[in-house]
Formats: C-alpha cells, sequence, structure tokens
C-alpha cells in the first residue's frame, strides 16, 4: 500500500485492470456511482445508460474478434478504448467531489491511489528482480541477461562478475560503480530495459550475472542471487 497525502481515484490503476476485467468493473461502478445519486451529486461524466451500451459494445466486439479475427480488430480496439475512457472519466469527478473522503473512494468502487505499490518502499526493503536468465547472444561471447519486470520507473543494474562470483563485502551505487574488495573484473549495465547486452568477454570463461532495482537516483536494491553462464569459444 502506497502512503498519500490526499486520497483519491487513481488512473494509472484504472488502466492496468484486465481486459477480462474491465466489463465487470465498469458495471460495478456505474451501480455504485450512478445508482447513488444523494453521495455522487452533480452532472455525472456518463449515465447509466451510457455505460450499460459502451459496455455491450465492449463485449460484443470482443465477441465478433474472438471469431472474425484481424477483419474485426479495429472495432474491438475502438470498443476498448471506449469503456477504458468512461471508467477513467470519472477519476476527476470522484476526485473532485471526495477531496479524499474514504468513505466516499470506497463507495466508487474505483482503485485508489493508496493501492497502488510503493515501489521505492518494496526495493528498499529488499525486493529483488526475479527469474534471472543468462544465455548466449548471436556474437562470440556475448551474453544476454533479462528478468521480470519488477514494476513501473524501475531501473535495472546488472553486474557481471567473470570467473568467481562477487565476495563479501562488494558495494554498488545507484551510478553503476561496484567496489569489491578482491578486486575480480565485474562489468556493470545500467542502460536501458531489464534486457542487458555484455560484449568481448573472454572465451570459455564462467561469468556470475546479478540485478541490482534501482528507482529514481537515491533508491538502491540489494543485489540478486547470481546467475552464471560460460561463454562460447
Amino acid at each position: 500500500m502506497k502512503k498519500v497525502s490526499l486520497d483519491g481515484v487513481s488512473t494509472r490503476l484504472i488502466r492496468r485492470i484486465l481486459l477480462r476485467d474491465i466489463a465487470k468493473k465498469a458495471k460495478k461502478m456505474s451501480d455504485a456511482i450512478n445508482g447513488n445519486t444523494a453521495v455522487f451529486t452533480g452532472v455525472q461524466p456518463f449515465s447509466a445508460i451510457a455505460v450499460a451500451a459502451l459496455i455491450l459494445s465492449f463485449t460484443t466486439a470482443e465477441g465478433a474478434y474472438a471469431v472474425g479475427g484481424l477483419l474485426k480488430k479495429n472495432d474491438f480496439l475502438d470498443a476498448k478504448t471506449a469503456l477504458y475512457d468512461c471508467v477513467l472519466a470519472f477519476a476527476p469527478y470522484v476526485n473532485d467531489l471526495a477531496i479524499g473522503d474514504k468513505v466516499k473512494l470506497d463507495l466508487s468502487t474505483l482503485p485508489l491511489l493508496s493501492d497502488e505499490l510503493d515501489i521505492a518502499k518494496l526495493i528498499a526493503d529488499g525486493g529483488v528482480a526475479e527469474n534471472i536468465t543468462a544465455k548466449q547472444g548471436v556474437s562470440p561471447r556475448q551474453i544476454i541477461t533479462s528478468c521480470n519486470s519488477f514494476g513501473e520507473k524501475v531501473s535495472y543494474l546488472v553486474i557481471v562478475s567473470e570467473g568467481i562470483p562477487l565476495p563479501a563485502g562488494f558495494h554498488v551505487e545507484s551510478n553503476g560503480t561496484v567496489t569489491t574488495p578482491t578486486g575480480n573484473r565485474c562489468f556493470v549495465n545500467s542502460f536501458g530495459n531489464r534486457r542487458k547486452s555484455f560484449v568481448n568477454l573472454l572465451p570459455k570463461t564462467e561469468y556470475f550475472v546479478y540485478y541490482v532495482l534501482t528507482y529514481g537516483v537515491t533508491t538502491v536494491g540489494v543485489v540478486s542471487a547470481g546467475v552464471s553462464i560460460v561463454t562460447s569459444a
């Protein structure tokens, strides 16, 4: 849970509602908001009839796309966008009405800012990259690494240790500087996304791959467990 000074509807979490759930979520929201004008006063973004029409359009287009394939894709995408935009339109309406009031926010059934994960805290508390992979690249003695996504705006720093695992006493900073007491060769890549490339490595040499999660300029996570790989000849 994320600590916020003033809670409100999260447009980020609305956009992340799964496709299989959006029709159900939209219907629940409409029943809660359109059906309770004593709490949700004033002009609402969409009436219950309008929301129902968008839900029907979406479910119909979804079914047609499943049967008709690419010929029905554009209709489905348009209907999907329209339904998500409808739900998103209720966010500022509810926020302006509630002004942080927890009861009104909960009555809306919409996801809240406080429901968002506090990514920085998770990393600071020891969150690590999962499902780390290391494989041979197309070029000789190239290693390609990757891992699961940890969350939005997370950066991924990768350390490759040559010949031996990282020893106790090593330290990594957010700028990619690695200090190791044994002085073994390490390569660091903090550019781009989760997928990293290391080239011109030694032939037939074991390398140990580690991920470090970072968030912003101050939050640096712990080093993950290592994954080993032996380079090609």
